[in-house]
């Protein structure tokens, strides 16, 4: 009668990491890819490549893609 949403996440690799530019604002974002939907997930803003490290960090990735600020 009652269901459970899964709050499980999918095991996540630097290659779905993607960066993300705004066409208005010129923000720009880091997050994940889903390939199956397209749509990026957990996103953070960038504004220093700091930013780019901690978002590594939080998710115990290993950095292989420079991303360019």
């Amino acid at each position: 009668m009652f269901f459970r949403k899964n709050t499980y996440e999918a095991v996540r690799d630097d290659r779905d990491v993607v960066m993300e530019s705004s066409i208005c604002t010129g923000e720009k974002t880091i997050g994940f890819k889903n390939p199956a939907t397209g749509r990026t997930e957990q996103t953070v803003v960038v504004r220093t490549a700091r930013d780019i490290d901690d978002f590594y960090r939080k998710h115990k990735l290993i950095k292989t893609k420079e991303f360019r600020i």
